[in-house]
């Protein structure tokens, strides 16, 4: 199985590319926000850490966690919020990990989807990275208009992030994504065509 990371700063769209992505490859998608939810199910190792830290008062009726409650704590919390961090992190990679290696010796492609890839040192489970770049005053303009973030909120967001002149001297791919769907369409398809056939069919 052949591993391609997808990154990119906040309101990159490096969500869309990376469905745009998994639709054209017929790929597996995994991706990182969405793995947060699932290592903190009843039952994982980070479920019995953050319940154990942070009380009964966060696990709901059904026995999991209430997310909205944990989220009302550390987000007024930034100690706490980085005490979650460094459980979620770790828990996400050892899922990825573990999905990678069940999984290797099979042909096909996985995408992990996260804006932590080298934060986290998800880069190192990639066989490749890909980082989709949009410059930040048009993803401020974005942010604005389909978030209804404040200029102020963006840059902070944008500021506490890698930044993009350091990812693009790390990723192998860049996908320029400042215009419209149809350019990203193609820019996709331009990439796609640099792929090497027998990186991708290896298992």
């Amino acid at each position: 199985m052949y591993v391609i990371g997808i990154t990119g700063g906040v309101g990159s769209g490096k969500s869309y590319a990376a469905h745009r992505l998994q639709e054209k490859l017929g790929a597996t998608l995994l991706i990182a926000d969405e793995l947060g939810h699932v290592v903190m199910e009843p039952g994982r190792s980070a479920y019995c850490q953050i319940v154990e830290h942070f009380g009964q008062n966060i696990v709901s009726l059904d026995g999991s966690i209430d997310r909205a409650a944990l989220a009302e704590i550390v987000f007024s919390d930034a100690r706490a919020r980085d005490w979650l961090n460094q459980v979620i992190h770790p828990a996400v990679i050892e899922y990825i990990r573990d999905t990678i290696r069940q999984n290797r010796t099979r042909s096909g492609i996985l995408l992990i989807e996260t804006a932590l890839m080298y934060e986290t040192g998800c880069d190192s489970l990639c066989d490749e990275v890909w980082l989709v770049y949009v410059p930040a005053e048009e993803r401020i303009r974005r942010l604005a208009s389909d978030r209804g973030y404040s200029e102020q909120k963006s840059k902070a967001i944008i500021q506490s992030q890698i930044s993009e002149t350091l990812l693009r001297e790390k990723v192998q791919r860049i996908v320029p994504n400042d215009g419209t769907k149809e350019d990203l369409e193609r820019a996709l398809d331009a990439l796609l065509t640099t792929l090497d056939t027998t990186a991708l069919a290896k298992g």
